[in-house]
Parts: structure tokens; C-alpha cells; sequence
């Protein structure tokens, strides 16, 4: 038996226009086609809920940029062992003692 709870999914690029109307904003979102756009879908969301929308995406998006900086960072923290240099305590260094000056 086929699942009802079947949802659409749809590739955008861009947002293409909004409007306002009647208590209800259109977000149309397209797709760019070389020079062009073309509209993919439009969202119709009730005046009253278009803030909590907005916000619940842009915290969704900050969540996401968080993980992958947290993963960017474990990556560069963890040199790969095929690639890494090993190294000893850094060995110090003294000057070379200088012959005295003849006169």
C-alpha cells in the first residue's frame, strides 16, 4: 500500500518574485536556464505565519552552516595519517662561537 504522506520535491535556484495579496504572500521560485529563469513553484503562505516560516528556515540554516563548520574544523584538526609528518621535540639551537679577532 502506497504511503500517504507523499510530498513533492522541487530543485530551486533563485526566488523569483513575492506578492502580497488578499491576507496571502506568493514566493515564486524558479530555476536559472542559461540566460533565463524559469518558475519551479510557488508557495502560498497565510500573512500571519510568514514570520514564523522565515525564522524557522533561517534558524534551520544556521543549524546546518554549524554542523558543517564543526565538520570543516574536525577535518583540519586531524591530519590525514598517510599524509602527516611525524616529528621529534624541536632540538635547540645554539649559536656558533666565533674565533676571537687578531690584531
Amino acid at each position: 500500500m502506497a504511503s500517504d504522506n507523499i510530498v513533492d520535491d522541487y530543485f530551486v535556484e533563485r526566488i523569483e518574485n513575492v506578492s502580497f495579496a488578499n491576507g496571502v504572500f506568493r514566493v515564486t521560485m524558479g530555476t536559472q536556464e542559461e540566460s533565463n529563469t524559469r518558475a519551479a513553484v510557488r508557495l502560498i503562505i497565510p500573512a500571519n505565519q510568514i514570520s514564523s516560516i522565515l525564522q524557522g528556515m533561517a534558524s534551520a540554516a544556521r543549524n546546518i552552516d554549524q554542523k558543517v563548520q564543526a565538520k570543516m574544523s574536525q577535518t583540519v584538526a586531524k591530519p590525514s595519517a598517510s599524509g602527516a609528518k611525524k616529528t621529534g621535540p624541536a632540538k635547540k639551537v645554539t649559536p656558533a662561537k666565533r674565533a676571537p679577532k687578531k690584531k
